[in-house]
């Protein structure tokens, strides 16, 4: 949920085949996502695509470096159609409603095919089974607090 001064959650996030991707955060850790959905970091480069960059566009750094710089940027996408509804509306260029955007992503196919399901490794086997409920409401901490506020 988000909220005023709420912290944004982003442990162990994955990116889902057929949604969004979540926030590229510019302070990266090791449990930090996004994660591909193969359990693995992004690279520069899908990283760069996420932000809309051209193909062509380098970041220079370590992944973490090259990370908070993706971080902190604009999407190049929103800058550019920003950038021509300036152009259109303050500065009075009607062939800049004529003109098409380069960096919106064009749509794509059809989404990957479903990873293929694997056997649960014998060590977590032993979680299956009865558990007592999750002591929480499930509807965050301001739920909580008004409760024990009557």
């Amino acid at each position: 949920m988000f909220g005023w001064r709420r912290r944004f959650w982003n442990f162990l996030l994955k990116l889902a085949k057929d949604q969004p991707s979540w926030t590229i955060t510019a302070q990266p850790g090791p449990a930090t996502g996004p994660f591909h959905w193969k359990n693995r970091r992004l690279s520069a480069r899908e990283l760069c695509r996420l932000q809309t960059m051209p193909d062509d566009y380098q970041v220079l750094g370590s992944l973490s470096a090259v990370q908070r710089q993706i971080g902190n940027a604009v999407p190049s996408a929103l800058a550019e159609m920003i950038a021509l509804h300036i152009r259109r509306r303050l500065l009075g260029d009607p062939s800049a409603g004529e003109i098409r955007p380069t960096l919106v992503p064009s749509k794509r196919g059809d989404r990957p095919p479903p990873e293929p399901v694997r056997r649960v490794p014998q060590t977590y086997r032993s979680l299956v089974g009865e558990h007592a409920a999750h002591p929480g409401t499930g509807k965050g901490h301001r739920a909580v607090r008004r409760a024990s506020t009557g």
